[in-house]
């Protein structure tokens, strides 16, 4: 279905385009709603090369189309619709976001009021954020592949304080589940501080029951940003979390960080550099384990019940070649001090894997 709709993708988005301008043509200099629907989005592609079977592959790894729409001072409307790779050749069509924003002030104008988000939208936790074109390197850091969600369902209150300060409460369905398996919900938030010319420091926490078969689980997060110079840009963050007992008994903590760096040469090129850590333990394991999340390793019940480490390094040269047009190389080793790594066909594991990215991004 993902292929197909991707091959209609140029139709559909000119009557996207086309069903807006009827609207924009009624409106007027004192429309309440100016720029009533506006399109944009990314197209992102890569080369990809591993060492474990020595593959490598040209893809189209993401399309994604953003549709926004005013309502004036009382919010917004966003959906991004998006296509991507699901890795055997094919395409995923998948609603990223979808969402309205409303602004609890309802255009009174005097005083400061929270914000409603109520769909599904990315999930506010964490240092790096989800898009190609927002990231500084090809792949994420481990803590955000392990140790968080991607985008949550529910309802979000969040607020400007002043002097820097903001902060947000949400209710929803879980990590990444649109719709919810289980009757209870999950609760989290994010308190943030921002100075305006040296960076700022958020801290989020998330706790509630993910599926009718596992127990709670919890996680807190603290992600830092720092900007010494108007070329430099320094990140860090801090994961730690714990999954309560399942039906089997099963019951694991994870904790991880990471820290970056990217320094802008010229108006042209700058260079990336990242390292991160992630550890997961288990307790009253199965002999053999996969774990629950997109997690590439596999592990024995003696390695789990002492704790596996894996370990990344990352390198990452950018290019800015116009507005809108980049490209980066990524080299990645990934390693540990457990044969973790499997071999796609042999099933052999090894101790380190080594990838290679080049991507190339451009943005509407």
């Amino acid at each position: 279905m993902g292929t197909f709709v991707l091959r209609r993708f140029p139709a559909w988005l000119t009557v996207v385009i086309f069903a807006a301008y009827p609207v924009a043509a009624q409106e007027n200099e004192d429309s309440a709603f100016p720029g009533l629907v506006e399109v944009s989005g990314f197209v992102d592609a890569s080369y990809t090369y591993t060492n474990l079977d020595d593959s490598n592959t040209f893809g189209l790894d993401q399309v994604e189309i953003d549709l926004s729409r005013n309502l004036g001072e009382i919010g917004t409307l966003r959906a991004d619709l998006e296509w991507v790779s699901d890795g055997r050749g094919g395409f995923n069509l998948d609603a990223e976001q979808g969402y309205v924003t409303l602004d609890l002030g309802l255009g009174r104008g005097e005083g400061n009021y929270p914000t409603l988000t109520f769909g599904k939208f990315n999930a506010p936790i964490g240092f790096e954020l989800l898009d190609a074109p927002d990231m500084y390197q090809y792949s994420h850091a481990l803590v955000f592949d392990r140790g968080l969600p991607t985008n949550l369902t529910g309802a979000m209150l969040s607020m400007n304080l002043g002097g820097g300060i903001d902060v947000a409460v949400h209710l929803t369905n879980g990590w990444d589940q649109n719709v919810d398996r289980n009757k209870e919900k999950t609760i989290g938030g994010r308190l943030g501080y921002n100075h305006e010319e040296m960076g700022g420091i958020g801290f989020s926490a998330m706790h509630g029951k993910q599926t009718e078969l596992t127990g709670n689980q919890t996680v807190y997060d603290i992600d830092l940003t720092l900007t010494p110079t108007p070329e430099l840009i320094i990140g860090g963050e801090y994961n730690k979390g714990k999954q309560e007992k399942d039906e089997h008994r099963r019951k694991f903590s994870w904790n991880g960080y990471m820290v970056m760096a990217h320094y802008r040469l010229n108006d042209v090129v700058g260079l990336t550099g990242r390292y991160d850590y992630f550890n997961v333990s288990f307790t009253h394991d199965p002999l053999y384990i996969e774990f629950w999340w997109d997690f590439p390793i596999s592990a024995t019940r003696e390695q789990l019940s002492r704790g596996v480490d894996q370990h990344a390094l990352t390198i990452a040269p950018t290019f800015a070649l116009t507005d809108g047009l980049g490209f980066l190389m990524e080299l990645r080793r990934d390693f540990s001090d457990e044969e973790i790594f499997e071999h796609p066909e042999t099933d052999e594991l090894k101790k380190s894997m080594v990838n290679f990215a080049f991507e190339m991004t451009y943005s509407f």
